[in-house]
């Protein structure tokens, strides 16, 4: 098991480690249309009903995010937590971090961690983090399609 958390801000779907992440990373593109990324309410879940469970949504609220939609597949890795802020979850300070490097750089990352701080040390989470903008300027949430394995 590799305990090494690693941060991928140049990536490639060659680079995700499943198939929903592809769909997923491909569908985001592909919304943004001309734009550098889309609105949330570009996002139809009928169109993505396979991937629902591996999404979440954070908004951002002023020092903190806040948890606004958590998929079955993530609550049931990282334990329910719609309706949270970031900052009072397990191992909120480091992904507060890359969440405000979202925001400031306005593009997507890829982020592969061990969930060792869960007490999960057998599974590795891998995150594709992707900016939501009402105006395509200021990032407004971030939506994120993950993978335990």
């Amino acid at each position: 098991m590799n305990n090494v958390s690693s941060f991928k801000s140049d990536f490639s779907v060659q680079d995700f480690t499943s198939k929903h992440q592809v769909v997923f990373y491909n569908y985001w593109q592909k919304i943004c249309g001309d734009r550098t990324m889309p609105s949330r309410a570009d996002i139809h879940p009928e169109d993505i009903v396979e991937i629902l469970p591996h999404i979440m949504i954070f908004e951002k609220k002023e020092n903190d995010f806040i948890v606004r939609l958590m998929g079955t597949e993530c609550a049931e890795n990282l334990g329910e937590g719609t309706g949270n802020n970031l900052t009072s979850l397990e191992d909120g300070t480091e992904t507060f971090k890359r969440f405000n490097w979202c925001f400031e750089n306005r593009k997507p990352y890829f982020h592969i961690k061990p969930l060792d701080k869960l007490k999960k040390d057998h599974v590795t989470l891998s995150t594709i983090v992707m900016p939501l903008s009402d105006n395509d300027n200021d990032v407004r949430m971030v939506i994120l399609i993950c993978d335990f394995y």
